[in-house]
């Protein structure tokens, strides 16, 4: 297993990824001003706040907006629109049941991350899915 820099971006917050037995892990910082997702997984993702404070706003038959308490567990299934928004900086610790794998919702989530950045405005023609 290797860890290795992954998900940091200057304004974004730092993060490091690995993966083990089919599925992809990391811890990821997560500023004041800053979101990460507006995207879909074609695996389920798991959070776990570890410190800060933070809530997912997912789409699922309408907006659900769901606050994460520190060492409680979200899952997100497959599929489901999804945007992290923060409150106060935090740390994450996230894996999907598979690779990391990620699919832009071009504006299902614009009016919450205007005025904030995310991973995508540091990629030229949007994240990979390996970085």
């Amino acid at each position: 297993m290797r860890i290795e820099n992954w998900g940091s971006f200057e304004r974004v917050g730092i993060g490091y990824g690995f993966r083990y037995r089919g599925k992809f892990y990391s811890i990821l910082e997560t500023r004041v001003g800053a979101y990460r997702g507006n995207h879909i997984h074609p695996y389920d993702q798991h959070t776990i706040l570890l410190s800060g404070k933070a809530r997912y706003l997912k789409f699922e038959g309408g907006f659900h907006e769901v606050e994460l308490a520190v060492g409680g567990c979200l899952v997100i299934k497959a599929g489901v629109p999804h945007v992290l928004l923060v409150d106060e900086d935090c740390l994450t610790f996230e894996w999907w049941d598979g690779d990391f794998q990620d699919i832009p919702c071009a504006g299902l989530f614009e009016e919450v991350v205007r005025g904030k950045v995310g991973p995508r405005d540091y990629l030229i023609g949007g994240m990979s899915s390996t970085k």
